[in-house]
């Protein structure tokens, strides 16, 4: 696989997921850890190589902005 890594949450049991691709190393190795102590009970975040081989997690709406990404992901809070 490449070296590009996406963080993928979704929603248990609900169609659609977001989806950010790292920019960097370094972001690769916070962000899970950042939004795994931000997510509630009912979302879950992964860690993917390549979103397209994993089509439990499809449809994915990607998001290029960290910052809006984890205020997505905290949205996604309020629904889970």
């Amino acid at each position: 696989m490449g070296d590009k890594k996406y963080i993928v949450a979704k929603i248990f049991d609900k169609q659609g997921r977001l989806a950010y691709q790292c920019k960097t190393v370094n972001e690769a190795r916070c962000l899970p850890g950042t939004l795994e102590a931000l997510r509630a009970d009912g979302v879950q975040i992964v860690i993917l190589d390549c979103p397209e081989i994993y089509s439990e997690y499809a449809p994915y709406s990607y998001v290029e902005d960290m910052k809006k990404y984890i205020d997505m992901v905290s949205q996604m809070n309020r629904v889970a």
